[in-house]
């Protein structure tokens, strides 16, 4: 696990040196102004030869890739997108209704520029909310470094205007634009909202006793007016190309869903010139993401602004879009790019049936557990070694479940007619060829042994997707979503909660054929090779870039290379830990914040966050956030029943006076280092990360079906001695 951390980390840190310098094409100032063309609810399946003549050729030849549109609420409508333009960070509207968006106000024209109505409200509200928002911040940058604003559409003035909300110029629609308006400004922001069928009509006055007519779905458009629609965009799209001057740059970019629930929206950039636009051809990426071919909303502000050889006049939750290679032809790359949109709507839709599902198995592996090691402690022999023989399997398949959702990714099942169904076989598929690795070597006869080989198999699954960019935890359903965009890359908490579990109950179980072979001091220094390599790779950024992540694993891995040892848990030395984890955290954190602002990380920006005094925010927000967790029943449940099972159930005697808990205990100690262990990070997770409850529901979901799977083994043995024989303590050999 070290040689493989330090092969990780080489191209890691080769890779950070290197970013910031690819993308001379998209930040060197231009010598024309920079136009951005918001363009609400457009998906890449939108973009055709056939319909988008325009934006397919724009596509040839510009720089494209996917964008995640999500603002501070999961319902992004085009004001939340044009404000978080606005404030380069997560911004959102006033609207009285979650589900419902409402229209841009008009702007009062003021000469040739309009000021927005009410901007002041839009500015104060996102000031005080969680991220703090700075609308204006776009705008007023202009302003401050001497050029000009021009809006073009209700939405366009909102992203373009000041901190006062004024433009300097200010038309209608896109129409109204002409290669003379635009070439005296710098910034130029255009709104297309051809596809904006959000906004509901006023109620109209029904006659008294009437019966209410059904609001009509705004999702249900025929397709054929859909590609009408299309046609309609692309030649205004088309008109509006036509007239910007050479050497300025085009940003188009999805600032919002039109309808339905949210997507992943188009991106594309290049610079204008007498031929039309010149690329390179390349896919779009950032430090937000870190992803060749997406980016964020936010990076919006800061390219635009970098374009134009301008700084934020304050820190931005954005980043300066890149270049990074595509596929030729643009078929393939534009394909690639609507393929890993489906992967996320599909993975979307299937979180919650998914997580029911984990949830209603795993109740299900622990009641027919139970129900099976109690017919096994007072009933006849006859059937009973099958019966435990099965309850091991479907334990180690239960405790496979989460590994096996990351390694279905390496199954294209968004690209099957029924994703749906694709996914959920690919997952029970390598489920099962993972439980057949456990149980078809020699190992099988052993009490740990099948229980490791799942553990490790989990622990090095997700540390080799780590060391490569973390393919697999994205667009998986125990992963990260770049729709839900809580995370772009590294370690998922949910993630963390398997790797670190996983990692634990393996070291517990090759320490305990080291110490069965005399070798405690190696079963020692292997457990701390292992867990520092894994620490490491959770906390290094850029790598798993998890804050939390640290913090909680090393007073876990503590415990259990303390239980390893033969050394007693005391207070003093678990404070000791604690110490460690915090210096731990504090270096690899300004190790981050001392690289430029473009390519730091989670940990540098966190930093930064606690220099300028702004933590308290973050942390109050993550706590809140924490504790809101507690109200998923699905998870609380999960959690509450898993820790009973274990300590109830497996813990309880049986006849012959002492619990299979406990028997295993006898028969593998260390397996009590690594649940021990798995519960403190379990524990410590819930309370350092956001994700609250989902740490120690999916911890458990790993570590009590190992562990179910090891009292099994130690209840076979018993099933295989003599009848009459009724031993206190259980004879842990391994049988041929």
């Amino acid at each position: 696990m070290a040689v493989l951390f330090l092969m990780c980390t080489a191209p890691a840190v080769a890779g950070a040196a290197s970013a910031s310098g690819h993308d001379p094409d998209i930040t060197d100032p231009r010598t024309g102004p920079v136009v951005l063309v918001g363009v609400p609810g457009l998906l890449w399946e939108d973009v055709t030869p056939e319909h988008t003549p325009t934006l397919w050729d724009l596509a040839g030849t510009g720089a494209i890739g996917n964008v995640s549109i999500r603002t501070a609420t999961s319902r992004t409508c085009p004001t939340d997108g044009w404000l978080s333009v606005s404030a380069g960070q997560r911004a959102l509207s006033d609207r009285e209704r979650f589900t419902v968006c409402e229209p841009a106000p008009e702007p009062v024209r003021d000469g040739s520029g309009a000021t927005v109505p009410e901007y002041r409200s839009f500015a104060e509200r996102n000031a005080e909310s969680a991220f703090a928002a700075p609308v204006g911040l776009l705008g007023q940058t202009v302003r401050d470094r001497g050029g000009l604003t021009l809006a073009a559409g209700p939405g366009a003035a909102l992203g373009a205007a000041d901190e006062s909300g004024r433009v300097d110029h200010y038309v209608d629609s896109a129409r109204d634009l002409t290669q003379d308006r635009i070439r005296g400004v710098s910034l130029a922001v255009v709104e297309l909202p051809e596809l904006t069928r959000l906004y509901p009509e006023p109620p109209s006055v029904e006659p008294e006793g009437a019966e209410e007519a059904p609001e009509p779905d705004p999702g249900e458009v025929p397709e054929q007016v859909r590609e009408e629609t299309l046609e309609t965009l692309d030649s205004r799209l088309s008109a509006l190309t036509a007239v910007l001057p050479a050497g300025s740059t085009l940003m188009v970019v999805g600032v919002s869903m039109d309808t339905g629930p949210s997507q992943l929206t188009v991106a594309l950039t290049g610079e204008m010139t007498d031929r039309g636009l010149v690329g390179p051809a390349a896919y779009l990426a950032s430090e937000s993401t870190r992803r060749p071919g997406l980016v964020a909303l936010t990076d919006t502000t800061v390219t635009a602004l970098t374009a134009l050889g301008m700084r934020p006049a304050e820190p931005t939750g954005g980043r300066v879009w890149q270049l990074t290679d595509r596929p030729e032809p643009a078929e393939e790359a534009v394909g690639r790019l609507v393929d890993f949109n489906t992967a996320a709507v599909v993975v979307g839709a299937a979180i919650p049936g998914f997580f029911s599902g984990l949830v209603a198995l795993q109740l299900l592996i622990y009641a027919a557990a139970a129900y099976a090691l109690h017919r096994y402690s007072g009933g006849q022999r006859g059937k009973r070694a099958l019966v435990l023989s099965v309850t091991r399997i479907v334990a180690l398949a239960g405790a496979a479940f989460p590994v096996a959702s990351y390694l279905a990714n390496l199954i294209p099942w968004w690209a099957a007619d029924t994703p749906q169904l694709a996914l959920l076989a690919s997952v029970l598929a390598v489920d099962a060829l993972v439980v057949a690795l456990a149980v078809a070597g020699p190992w099988r006869r052993t009490v740990l042994g099948p229980m490791t080989v799942v553990a490790g198999a989990t622990t090095l699954v997700l540390f080799l997707d780590l060391c490569f960019g973390a393919h697999l935890q994205m667009n998986s359903p125990t992963g990260y979503s770049p729709i839900v965009a809580g995370r772009f890359y590294g370690i998922g908490n949910i993630a963390f909660a398997t790797f670190a579990t996983g990692m634990l109950m393996a070291v517990a179980g090759i320490a305990h054929v080291l110490i069965s072979r005399g070798r405690q001091r190696a079963a020692v220094v292997t457990t701390l090779v292992i867990g520092t390599a894994s620490v490491l790779i959770v906390g290094w950024p850029g790598l798993g870039t998890d804050f939390g992540g640290v913090i909680a694993l090393i007073p876990g891995l503590a415990v259990t290379t303390m239980m390893i040892a033969g050394v007693r848990v005391t207070a003093v030395r678990l404070a000791a830990v604690g110490a460690v984890a915090v210096t731990a955290i504090s270096l690899l954190a300004w190790m981050d914040y001392l690289r430029p602002v473009e390519d730091r990380s989670h940990f540098g920006a966190f930093a930064e966050q606690v220099v300028n005094g702004e933590a308290g925010t973050v942390l109050a927000r993550k706590l809140g956030a924490m504790l809101g967790t507690l109200g998923n029943w699905q998870l609380t449940l999960l959690a509450a029943v898993a820790l009973l099972f274990l300590f109830a159930v497996l813990n309880r005697p049986g006849k012959w006076r002492i619990g299979a808990l406990q028997q295993a205990f006898e028969c593998a100690p260390t397996l009590r280092a690594g649940l021990t262990g798995s519960l403190v990070t379990a524990l410590v997770g819930f309370a350092a990360n956001d994700s609250g409850v989902a740490i120690p529901a999916l911890a458990l979901t790993v570590a009590v079906p190992l562990t179910l799977s090891a009292c099994v083994w130690a209840l076979q043995q018993r099933e295989q001695e003599p009848q009459g024989v009724n031993r206190e303590e259980p004879e842990c050999v391994q049988r041929t």
